[in-house]
């Protein structure tokens, strides 16, 4: 490990361990701190007193135990119970390999009576590891070595899967199964994964062995083909079972499909359905006496709508790279426009979720549809400014993600009208600054079935489909769950939709870029996911050509050196105004390799992927592919003009080190830009150089860890950290 790349990790590890002493984190993230930090999380409890007073809880992303030790506030044990939403604050402690949050400083009961988190389903043991200690998970194909006789003490009690792999339970003194018997045969057994000194699963209740002759669902129902009026899905058991469906649309599964051959291959087609529809389907599989369901998922029809997508961006696109299509605008003009327009046709309903707003003309327009007669509901951020909805505006307005952000950018207008049905959405924020000097892109897409599953997930945060929100059922980040139709064809054209965090967004980003043949490129604000950067570099090492515009490359973990050094093509965009576009463009040279486009609201991070709210469209056609490749050449062409000998950025220096009032800069002849940065990563200053060695005043920053960017005029960069400490 080079010396910059192991401060910037210091830097990195400094910046986090900020982080976790101001706001609650993925539990993810919590974990990744060492023994002694002192973190916030919050989650779902899983158990109550059957294990003592510790309390398993998890979001999203991972699970953590809290214990209530020495020096922790009091009335833990006793306010927290399993389906509780917690947040809490403590120490990490490692305790014979399991890591808990002890002492605990400060705890809150969040919500009561939630659904717990479905079991993480493991196939064998062999899957079994650190990364699901403390959450819910379930084998199958259990057997005990002692089955038939008693769980007679405290203690554990070895058991095996189908595959031999051997674990244990343990169950504490008092347990609700001591005194009873211990199963003979095989069962699905649902425990939370923990640890002391080796790992060891723990039980909860009786319900938590259940019998079960190793039958399990091994492929979950999804959609093969549809339609208007048909769905086909399929499911996959290991044993066979008749093939059985519950489905039904709005929140129903009150319908049956059965068909009474014993396969393991299941499918079914739902016929005679509604266009523009959304169905849930469960699947139900029989063997001898034992029942097994599937997790609800929902599917959509195709909407009987036009189909058509609308494609804006607010500066000017190659026209030339464009031909023979052309964007529907690409101007702030047009944007703003179309904005409007689709606010004045609304008729019935208007609901949208937007991060900030600024623009009093776009409420105004609002206002006036709400005024006649247009319910209107509206999400915005907790954590950004929308100085247009002050003072509030005659409708109704839910400030949500008080963890994180609601990043969100869309607009829903008369979902239930298969020809009004339209979906505003890219990633342009409603403010003067994001309209007319950022770099941004919009999607104006007529469809019922897109327009109703962007309608569930709001409804999610809304908190219900009730004109008013309901705060008390208001759902954001992590809390949310995976309830929304993912495919869909639109004018025919195959369209897939995934919100963050519940979705996993970025695996679905990474299968776009794995099909790239030929050619790819992205434009993005931030880019710090290290598997999606691995997928460019894959991409580029079996000769796609890959090309990459980035914004912020100062952001901690940036992925744009570890481009550069790939090989890959890469510039920074310094440019007047941010290149805020969020997407990537797959083989649009290429119409015969299946072109496609990736936008929407998800930056290429972690906290867009695990604690946001976000949007993400991945669009499977020719035109918009060509249109956002003209978009991308434009800005390739503003950026690209590449120096012929690129500076020596090993040279790059600052002095001294730790510094207070001034700093010593040595860089490289071509310096193009310089940026200061501090401790919380925010850009403090930037400035153009003045000669291959400077000096800069630094008097402005705060104490602590800080760092100095060069980017040369040919787009590499480098960063180096400096400590800024007054004594």
């Amino acid at each position: 490990m080079s010396q910059i790349t192991y401060m910037k990790s210091r830097f990195f590890l400094f910046l986090m361990l900020l982080a976790s002493a101001l706001d609650a984190q993925t539990v993810a993230l919590a974990r990744q701190q060492p023994a002694g930090a002192v973190v916030t999380v919050r989650g779902v409890v899983t158990n109550g007193p059957e294990l003592g007073s510790i309390r398993y809880l998890q979001d999203h992303t991972a699970g953590i135990a809290a214990f209530p030790g020495s020096g922790s506030v009091p009335g833990f044990s006793n306010a927290v119970k399993a389906g509780d939403s917690i947040e809490v604050t403590g120490t990490l402690v490692d305790f014979n390999g399991l890591l808990e949050i002890s002492p605990i400083q400060s705890f809150q009961v969040l919500a009561s009576g939630l659904p717990l988190p479905a079991p993480r389903a493991l196939t064998s043991l062999a899957e079994l590891n650190e990364s699901l200690e403390s959450q819910l998970i379930s084998v199958p194909c259990v057997v005990f070595a002692a089955g038939g006789s008693t769980f007679n003490t405290n203690g554990t009690y070895d058991f095996a899967d189908s595959d031999g792999n051997v674990s244990r339970i343990f169950l504490r003194s008092g347990h609700p199964l001591i005194g009873s018997s211990i199963p003979g045969g095989p069962i699905l057994l649902f425990a939370i994964a923990s640890q002391f000194i080796q790992t060891q699963l723990l039980p909860r209740y009786a319900a938590d062995m259940q019998p079960s002759p190793c039958f399990y669902f091994t492929m979950d129902v999804d959609v093969d083909d549809f339609g208007q009026t048909d769905l086909t899905l399929s499911w996959q058991t290991n044993l066979t079972s008749p093939t059985i469906l519950l489905w039904g649309d709005g929140n129903k599964t009150d319908s049956v499909y059965l068909q009474s051959a014993q396969v393991t291959d299941h499918s079914v087609t739902l016929e005679n359905l509604s266009p523009g529809t959304l169905y849930n389907a469960q699947a139900v599989a029989i063997h001898n006496s034992d029942t097994i369901r599937s997790q609800v998922r929902v599917f959509a029809t195709t909407s009987a709508s036009t189909g058509r997508i609308k494609v804006f961006f607010n500066y000017p696109v190659d026209e030339t790279v464009a031909a023979p299509f052309s964007p529907d605008g690409d101007s702030f003009d047009e944007c703003l426009e179309e904005i409007l327009n689709r606010i004045d046709s609304a008729c019935c309903t208007i609901d949208l979720a937007y991060y900030n707003n600024n623009r009093n003309d776009i409420v105004s327009r609002l206002h006036a549809a709400h005024t006649r007669g247009v319910q209107v509901r509206y999400v915005a951020a907790i954590n950004a400014s929308s100085t247009a909805l002050q003072p509030p505006p005659p409708f109704p307005v839910l400030y949500g993600n008080d963890m994180d952000l609601m990043h969100n950018k869309y607009l829903v207008c008369d979902a239930d009208l298969p020809d009004h049905a339209w979906v505003v959405t890219g990633s342009m924020n409603w403010t003067t600054e994001n309209m007319t000097k950022d770099y941004n892109n919009m999607l104006c897409i007529q469809d019922q079935s897109l327009a109703r599953s962007y309608v569930r997930e709001f409804e999610e945060m809304w908190g219900g489909s009730a004109a008013l929100p309901d705060t008390n059922r208001a759902l954001f980040g992590s809390e949310k769950t995976d309830n929304t139709p993912h495919q869909f064809r639109i004018g025919g054209v195959p369209v897939s939709l995934w919100f963050s965090p519940s979705d996993g967004t970025t695996s679905q980003i990474r299968q776009a870029l794995q099909t790239s043949d030929f050619d790819l490129q992205f434009a993005l604000l931030t880019f710090t996911r290290d598997e999606l950067a691995t997928d460019c570099a894959d991409a580029q090492s079996r000769g796609v050509s890959v090309r990459g515009i980035i914004e912020n490359i100062g952001d901690q973990g940036s992925e744009f050196n570890y481009l550069s050094n790939n090989g890959i093509q890469v510039f920074t965009h310094t440019r007047p105004g941010s290149l805020h576009h969020k997407y990537a463009v797959v083989d649009a040279t290429n119409p015969d390799s299946d072109p496609l486009v990736v936008t929407g609201s998800h930056n290429w991070s972690s906290v867009a992927e695990e604690r946001n709210d976000e949007n993400t469209l991945i669009i499977a056609d020719e035109r918009i592919s060509r249109l956002f490749l003209a978009e991308f050449e434009r800005r390739w062409a503003e950026v690209s003009t590449a120096s012929p000998e690129p500076g020596d950025l090993t040279q790059a220096r600052v002095s001294p080190n730790p510094a207070c009032t001034f700093l010593r800069v040595q860089i490289p002849a071509n310096t193009a830009v310089g940026r200061l940065y501090d401790s919380a990563g925010v850009l403090r200053h930037t400035f153009q150089p003045e000669g291959r060695e400077m000096e800069l005043p630094i008097g402005f920053l705060p104490q602590g860890w800080c760092l100095l960017q060069v980017i040369e005029d040919n787009g590499r960069a480098t960063t180096l950290p400096f400590q800024k400490i007054c004594r």
